[in-house]
């Protein structure tokens, strides 16, 4: 709230539409007023009053335009100010005028009149300082000095007592509504300040955990890409189960890193859903496919249920549906030492799908149950040493399921086992048009027909070494560069069948690089290289990036070696001189 020299500032600027807009009721009340006037005021003495009034409204009116203010704001605040002053000096006027005149009526009419505008100061100017003194205190010298008009007696003593105290409780009414309104402008201030800090405080954690995940994705690309190219390798059982547990370990270490990452997205707002057709039992029993080696592990069982009138297709956003499933179903198996975990599939009477996901584990105690969707947190921390785990999973996934209009719940028994369960309102959809052949028929048909040639640009050597092992048995020939300037000039020398490009590098970024080669293929009307943005940043935010660029994909580092290869499979497959690359390879 900037004050200047003047007394000015935004709360003065801010009445004046609210001024301007009264313009009609002050000429309807100054009409009365001189119409009434007439009974009992000389109309010379009127005419100058009226003079005076419309002067003051009409220099107001002009003092107040919006065009006016932006082009001369000093000005015309004060002619405002000097229009208020003749307004109020013209009220003041016509008051003097009725007390002067034959009557006690008349008396009482003058000051009803000027104790009205200390009323109108009171309420309409306490929100600027230099306004409240050049309207008020016209007002204030004249009801202090009428009873002395005409001689002091015992009835105008009494009077002036009277008014006084009018002017007592009209001046300070003033100064209370002046320093309410400063009050209220520092605390407007203030909550302004907070909500300003609280802004930058957020964006400053979204780009430090967008700098975190970039940082710790990149290593672990390297941990978990090498874990599984031994883990495939032909190791003594003790190597290979070795590299099992680096591979378990890592992944425990993603998932945490997405879980982290999705909760900010939530807390922020920036959680986005994509809504198509997807077939709700194949959904369940896939997530119940990859947890069965787990549970097979513990010996635990593992059933899967579905109702004839739930089955078939929903419109909604696959992706979150099995992530919450799939934290519900790892949960149960996590949890359950013996006995099974029971994945159901039902329709609720008004249509909505529900999943439910029961085990005979250790259960909880009822009365923590709030505490379980806090995050970070679990049923006891006895839970947390036994078990392991964030804590995150159950945050994440009632923040998903309320995102998508529905609700999740539980229940249990100790020792006997919980009951979980998540209400999704989802509407009915029709089948998605089957693909003419798999992607893994045409790539493999692709692969045998000619040799894939592959540019793979990364400033990390662990990334690009990560690539060159995963492809080194199958026969694709991989040029590798560490920057985007030398990536466009590859591409310039070169044809290649498929692009892997980094988003953060040296020199020139993934995205300027990306833009410029589709630039260069537009001008010269060259094939167009399908490129796979492969990057360790992985907001909603990067992948826009990416595709705004021209890549046709987007995958977030770590990456497993299949992912890799069927990523390949996929952008090769249509690569080859299809100008429908983006349409068939985004995601």
């Amino acid at each position: 709230m900037r004050q200047n020299l003047l007394g000015f500032d935004e709360a003065f600027d801010g009445t004046a539409a609210e001024t301007r807009s009264q313009a009609g009721a002050r000429a309807a009340i100054g009409l009365v007023v001189f119409l009434t006037g007439l009974t009992a005021i000389p109309l010379s003495a009127l005419m100058i009053w009226a003079a005076m009034y419309v002067t003051g409204d009409l220099t107001l009116w002009i003092a107040t335009d919006p065009a006016n203010q932006r082009r001369r704001p000093i000005f015309f605040r004060c002619l405002r100010l000097a229009s208020s002053l003749l307004s109020t000096c013209a009220w003041v006027t016509i008051g003097g005028l009725w007390w002067a005149s034959p009557g006690e009526y008349a008396k009482a009419i003058g000051v009803a009149l000027i104790a009205g505008v200390l009323l109108y100061v009171v309420r309409g100017c306490h929100r600027s300082l230099a306004q409240m003194l050049v309207t008020g205190l016209p007002p204030v010298v004249a009801l202090v000095c009428l009873p002395f008009i005409g001689g002091v007696t015992t009835a105008k003593i009494g009077l002036f007592t009277s008014l006084a105290l009018l002017v007592t409780y009209a001046v300070s009414s003033g100064i209370n509504a002046w320093n309410g309104h400063r009050r209220l402008q520092r605390t407007t201030l203030a909550l302004v300040q907070k909500q300003q800090e609280a802004e930058a405080a957020s964006i400053a954690k979204s780009e430090f955990l967008a700098n975190m995940s970039h940082e710790i994705r990149t290593p672990l690309n390297g941990v978990l890409a090498m874990a599984h190219v031994l883990h495939r390798a032909d190791l003594p059982p003790r190597e290979k189960e070795a590299a099992a547990v680096i591979c378990a370990s890592g992944e425990m270490l993603e998932r945490l890193l997405s879980d982290v990452l999705d909760l900010a997205k939530v807390e922020a707002g920036q959680m986005t859903l994509e809504a198509a057709s997807f077939d709700a039992a194949d959904l369940t029993r896939s997530v119940a496919a990859l947890c069965q080696m787990r549970a097979e592990e513990k010996n635990v069982g593992m059933e899967v249920e579905i109702d004839p009138a739930a089955e078939g297709h929903y419109l909604g956003d696959a992706v979150r549906v099995r992530q919450v499933l799939n934290n519900l179903v790892s949960n149960a198996v996590k949890f359950t030492s013996e006995g099974e975990v029971r994945i159901q599939l039902g329709a609720t009477p008004d249509g909505a799908l529900r999943f439910t996901v029961s085990d005979t584990g250790v259960g909880f105690d009822p009365a923590m149950k709030a505490r379980l969707f806090d995050r970070f947190e679990q049923a006891d921390g006895s839970i947390t040493r036994r078990f392991g785990g964030s804590g995150l999973g159950l945050a994440i996934s009632r923040s998903l399921v309320e995102m998508m209009g529905g609700s999740l719940d539980c229940d249990s028994t100790p020792g006997v086992g919980a009951t979980f369960w998540f209400e999704l309102p989802l509407a009915r959809a029709s089948a998605p048009e089957a693909a003419a052949a798999s992607l893994a028929e045409v790539a493999s048909e692709a692969a045998r027909t000619r040799d894939l040639r592959l540019l793979v640009a990364d400033d990390h050597a662990t990334n690009l070494k990560v690539v060159e092992i995963i492809l080194a048995q199958t026969g694709v020939a991989v040029t590798a560069v560490t920057d985007g300037q030398q990536a466009v000039a590859a591409h310039s020398r070169q044809a290649f069948d498929l692009i892997l490009m980094d988003m953060q590098m040296p020199v020139m970024d993934g995205l300027t690089a990306v833009a410029l080669i589709r630039a260069a293929e537009a001008a010269s009307g060259g094939t167009r290289t399908p490129i796979i943005m492969l990057t360790a940043n992985a907001s909603p935010e990067h992948v826009a990036a990416g595709h705004a660029a021209g890549a046709d994909r987007h995958m977030t580092k770590p990456i497993s070696p299949a992912e890799l290869l069927s990523a390949i499979a996929d952008a090769t497959a249509f690569g080859a001189g299809a100008d429908a690359a983006p349409e068939r390879l985004a995601g």
